[in-house]
C-alpha cells in the first residue's frame, strides 16, 4: 500500500471509530432523555425512535446513492458536519418534534459516512487490501460501541446534555483527520473504467436483489440479538435479574470475540473461497442459535453459544462486504452499497418481530425461527452468486 493510501486509510478507520464511540455515548440513552426531558411514554418513545431511524435509512440511500456523482472525500466531510449539527441541536432545541427530527438527521449522516466510506475503500483498495481493511473498520466500529456507552453512562450522572457534546466534539476531529490526510482522486490500480452513473442499473441487478434479501434476513439475526436475547429470557419465565446476567455474559464475549478474530478471520476472504465461507459462517450461526435454545439457566453455555454466533458474524459481515463490491460496477459503488444497506431494515424490524413470536408462540420458537432465517438467508446468497454477473467478476478476481 502506499504511503498516502495508508496515511487515508488510516485517518478513514480513526474517523470510523471516533463517530461510533459519539453515537454509542448517546443512542442509548434516548430514551432516557426523551422521558426526563418531555415525560414521554415509553409506547410514544418507540414510535419516535422508530420514525426517526426510518426516516434515517431512506433519506440515507438517497443520499448515498447520490454520491457516485461526487467527490466522496467532500461528501464524507459533508455528511460528518450535518451529523455534528445534529448533535449540537438536540440539547438546544425545546420541542420533542424537532428532537426527532435531528436524530433522524444524525442517523442518515453517519449511515451516509458508513456507506461512502465503504465505497471510497471498494475505489481505492486492490482485491488483497479490502478484506483486511473492512475487518479493521468492522472491529473498529465494535470497539466503538463497547466504548461509547460506559461513557455516556458517566456523563449521564452529571448531565443529560452533555452525552451530546462529546459525540459533537469526537465528529469534530474527523474532520481535522479527512481534511489534512485524506487525498483527493485516489484510484486503484486497475484496467476496469468506471460506468455511466444509472440508478435505474440498481433495480435490474438480480444479484443486488438476492444479496439484499439475505442481508435483511442475515440482521435480523445477528443485528439486534442482545436486545432479542433479553426478551427471550423474559419470555421464558426468568426474572429481569437473570436477563440482565445473560445481557451481561453475551455482550462482552461478542465485543472480545469480534476484537481479537473479526482482523484474523476477515481478511481471508475473497472472491474465490466466499461461497465455502459463508457456508461456514452460516453453520456457526445455526449452532450459536441453537446453543441459546439450550442453555437454560446456565450462563457458562450462553457465553460459549454467544462466541459460536459471533463467528457467524465476523464471517458475514465481510462476506456481504465482498459480495457487494464483487458485483457493483466501477463508479457505482456508493449505489450499490446504498441499496445493501436497506437490508439493516430486518435488524430495526427484530424487535417488533421477536415480541410477536414470543407473545403468541412458544419461546423456544424464537430460535428455531432465526434458524431457518439464516438458511434461507445463505440459499439467497447462493442464488445470487449464480447470476451471471457475480461469476464474470469472480473469474477477474
Amino acid at each position: 500500500m502506499k504511503p498516502s493510501l495508508r496515511r487515508s486509510t488510516a485517518a478513514l478507520l480513526a474517523s470510523s471509530l471516533l463517530l461510533t464511540i459519539g453515537r454509542g455515548a448517546t443512542l442509548p440513552f434516548m430514551t432516557i432523555y426523551l422521558t426526563r426531558v418531555y415525560n414521554m411514554s415509553v409506547e410514544n418513545i418507540g414510535y419516535a425512535l422508530t420514525i426517526a431511524l426510518t426516516i434515517g435509512v431512506v433519506f440515507s440511500m438517497g443520499f448515498g446513492i447520490l454520491a457516485d456523482k461526487f467527490d466522496k472525500k467532500r461528501y464524507m466531510l459533508n455528511a460528518i458536519v450535518a451529523f455534528i449539527a445534529g448533535f449540537i441541536a438536540i440539547p438546544l432545541v425545546d420541542n420533542v418534534t424537532l428532537v426527532v427530527l435531528f436524530f433522524a438527521l444524525i442517523n442518515c449522516a453517519y449511515s451516509v459516512f458508513s456507506t461512502v466510506l465503504k465505497a471510497w475503500f471498494a475505489d481505492v483498495l486492490t482485491s488483497g487490501e479490502k478484506a483486511r481493511v473492512f475487518s479493521l473498520n468492522y472491529s473498529f466500529l465494535n470497539i466503538g460501541w463497547t466504548i461509547g456507552p460506559p461513557i455516556g453512562t458517566l456523563l449521564v450522572m452529571y448531565s443529560l446534555q452533555l452525552p451530546f457534546w462529546l459525540a459533537a466534539f469526537c465528529a469534530a476531529l474527523p474532520l481535522v483527520f479527512i481534511q489534512l490526510y485524506v487525498q483527493k482522486g485516489l484510484a486503484a490500480d486497475a484496467s476496469e473504467q468506471p460506468v455511466p452513473w444509472q440508478p435505474s442499473v440498481l433495480l435490474r441487478d438480480k444479484a443486488l436483489f438476492w444479496f439484499t434479501l439475505s442481508g435483511f434476513l442475515a440482521s435480523y439475526v445477528g443485528g439486534s440479538f442482545a436486545s432479542c436475547i433479553s426478551q427471550y429470557v423474559l419470555a421464558a419465565d426468568y426474572d429481569s435479574d437473570f436477563a440482565q446476567k445473560v445481557v451481561a455474559v453475551v455482550l462482552p464475549v461478542n465485543a472480545a470475540v469480534v476484537v481479537s478474530l473479526q482482523y484474523v478471520i476477515g481478511r481471508k476472504i475473497s472472491a474465490s473461497n466466499i461461497r465455502p465461507l459463508m457456508a461456514l459462517g452460516t453453520l456457526f450461526f445455526l449452532l450459536g442459535l441453537g446453543g441459546f435454545m439450550l442453555s437454560g439457566s446456565n450462563l457458562v453455555y450462553w457465553g460459549i453459544a454467544s462466541a459460536v454466533f459471533t463467528i457467524g458474524e465476523i464471517i458475514y459481515a465481510p462476506g456481504e462486504y465482498m459480495l457487494i463490491d464483487n458485483i457493483a460496477p466501477p463508479g457505482m459503488k456508493s449505489s450499490y452499497f446504498s441499496a445493501q444497506a436497506l437490508g439493516w431494515l430486518g435488524a430495526a424490524a427484530n424487535p417488533m418481530i421477536t415480541g410477536i413470536i414470543l407473545t403468541h408462540l412458544p419461546h423456544w420458537s424464537l430460535f428455531a425461527i432465526m434458524m431457518g432465517a439464516i438458511v434461507i438467508a445463505w440459499l439467497m446468497i447462493l442464488r445470487g452468486m449464480n447470476v451471471k454477473a457475480w461469476c464474470k467478476q469472480s473469474e477477474t478476481a
